[in-house]
């Protein structure tokens, strides 16, 4: 089905124009299908996100769950999502059942679901094409009861896995291998978003186990993965850090450095968790 009734296309206004179609939203319902109908512009900031949700559920307002899912799926924010969904729980606005569901859906969801009601995109009409229907021309219009359901997929964003799977560890660090597993299932940059977020929280894990998912992720198919694992591990064993990222097949592996050589010569580098602040870490790459 075709919008008949909304054909803005991001081009025809401003990114003042978006603003203040999301700050003019007097209930959640409006805010909701300004959200869902209206194209958004990219490179929103987080700090408007969180302001929307204060502003529709910080007095204890219901389904404050559904707008956080649909602010942190919105392409508006997709470039920030993992700082976004990271401010948004610190509102304290979302309950633990809430942040449960986040991690549910950016964890074990390809996509996120929206359903609306049709009258949202039109009050009236939709176009349906026809195609090659015989006694037609391509198409034609129809009345939509307004009330009927329509859905439309999101795509969930890496950080946001990566932020889900971190969360879910430190939770319960039971989930270590279904997250890895998990991992495993997703294509390429995904699956790393989740390897990633496992080794964002590993500081939750007994040593054994630590040491399992460090070895994981140094063996990950994703550089940028393995990177993070030689981090891990130069905290307490840089010489085999250096040692492993010499023979690696990436080139940009083979030139990382240790955080703390970073550090010491005044280089930026990720702002990810430290590791290797327990000291029985020193016995991760011991036989079992």
């Amino acid at each position: 089905m075709d919008d008949r009734g909304t054909d803005l296309e991001p081009g025809d206004y401003s990114p003042l124009d978006d603003l203040i179609a999301l700050h003019t939203a007097t209930t959640v319902e409006d805010l909701w299908r300004t959200l869902v109908v209206r194209p958004g512009l990219r490179d929103g900031q987080s700090f408007e996100a969180v302001g929307l949700l204060k502003k529709h559920h910080g007095h204890g307002d219901a389904d404050a769950l559904q707008t956080a899912l649909l602010l942190c799926t919105d392409r508006r924010w997709d470039r920030d999502s993992g700082r976004l969904v990271r401010a948004l729980v610190e509102t304290g606005i979302l309950g633990d059942a809430d942040i449960g569901e986040l991690i549910e859906c950016f964890v074990w969801s390809d996509r996120y679901r929206v359903t609306y009601p049709a009258g949202w995109v039109s009050a009236e009409w939709l176009e349906i094409d026809l195609g090659d229907a015989p006694d037609t021309h391509g198409s034609r219009l129809v009345r939509i009861d307004p009330d009927s359901p329509v859905s439309m997929d999101r795509p969930i964003a890496p950080p946001l896995r990566r932020w889900a799977a971190a969360t879910d560890l430190r939770r319960d660090p039971r989930r270590l291998t279904s997250l890895t597993g998990r991992a495993l299932e997703l294509e390429s940059r995904h699956g790393a978003a989740i390897m990633a977020g496992v080794l964002d929280g590993i500081d939750v894990l007994d040593d054994r186990t630590a040491r399992r998912a460090i070895k994981r992720g140094l063996g990950w198919p994703r550089g940028s993965v393995r990177i993070q694992a030689l981090d891990l591990l130069a905290a307490f064993d840089a010489e085999l850090a250096r040692s492993l990222a010499a023979v690696d097949t990436d080139a940009k592996v083979r030139r990382w450095i240790s955080r703390r050589a970073r550090r010491d010569a005044g280089a930026s580098y990720p702002t990810h968790r430290e590791a290797g602040s327990n000291p029985a870490q020193l016995d991760l790459f011991r036989d079992e």
